[in-house]
């Protein structure tokens, strides 16, 4: 069942995606759908307990600072 969720769940983000490149530049799209690292980011942090190095840090900073470029660029 985990399973079936999780592929129902990767469907549905490819779908949106494919949606969002027909409202949006595709540029502009693809590289806001990179941002979900962050979460990643975070939940590897809260709910893995994993350590928050400066790396990780910087990497966070880079994709915030690319979608900010992104939105004001």
């Amino acid at each position: 069942p985990k399973g079936l969720l999780a592929g129902a769940l990767s469907l549905g983000s490819y779908w949106i995606a494919l949606w969002a490149m027909t409202k949006a530049p595709i540029g502009a799209v693809a590289a806001l759908r990179e941002t979900s690292i962050l979460f990643a980011l975070l939940i590897s942090i809260f709910f893995l307990k994993e350590p928050f190095t400066p790396w990780r840090a910087l990497a966070g900073a880079l994709i915030v600072a690319g979608a900010v470029a992104l939105r004001f660029g």
